[in-house]
């Protein structure tokens, strides 16, 4: 049995009840420990290796609402602390960071020719693979890779007053 299982079993104000509780938190304490850490550890690898860093701004609290069935995955995996880590870091070691708005559409533009020719909505996040008019052969993620590394450079390059 677990300590959360534990926990709901004891009677509300019994010294029972207590010691389970300190115990839940204990282990809620570590869990959050080991995440800050590792957060730390990446952002200063990422923030060291880059010269400048491109994040697409992602809607974190839509992507873990109830509709999307990822919600606890989605919050477990503390994006929002690590962006903000990362920035922070970014900043200290002197390296661009530049995030990419959410609504650029890295998925469906072609790095090619620059038609928008790839899969367009969620009905469409199946695809993995597509051919743009062109001929190209891109792989999804591949290519919002180059799309957003091309237009977070232009975003560095145009300044902070287009970002």
């Amino acid at each position: 049995m677990t300590q959360g299982h534990k926990l709901s079993r004891c009677a509300k104000g019994s010294n029972n009840r207590r010691k389970a509780k300190l115990a839940v938190a204990k282990i809620h304490a570590r869990i959050a420990d080991q995440r800050r850490d590792f957060i730390e550890q990446e952002t200063i690898q990422i923030a060291r290796e880059s010269q400048a860093v491109y994040l697409e701004d992602l809607n974190v609290k839509g992507m873990a609402s109830a509709k999307g069935k990822r919600g606890k995955s989605v919050h477990d995996q503390s994006l929002g602390m690590f962006a903000r880590t990362l920035e922070a870091k970014c900043r200290r070691y002197g390296r661009g960071f530049v995030r990419v708005d959410r609504w650029f559409p890295s998925t469906q533009l072609c790095s090619n020719c620059g038609a928008l020719t790839g899969p367009k909505g969620i009905t469409q996040l199946g695809i993995r693979k597509w051919t743009c008019a062109c001929g190209a052969v891109h792989d999804r993620d591949g290519n919002a890779e180059i799309n957003l590394r091309h237009e977070g450079r232009r975003l560095l390059a145009a300044g902070p007053a287009e970002r």
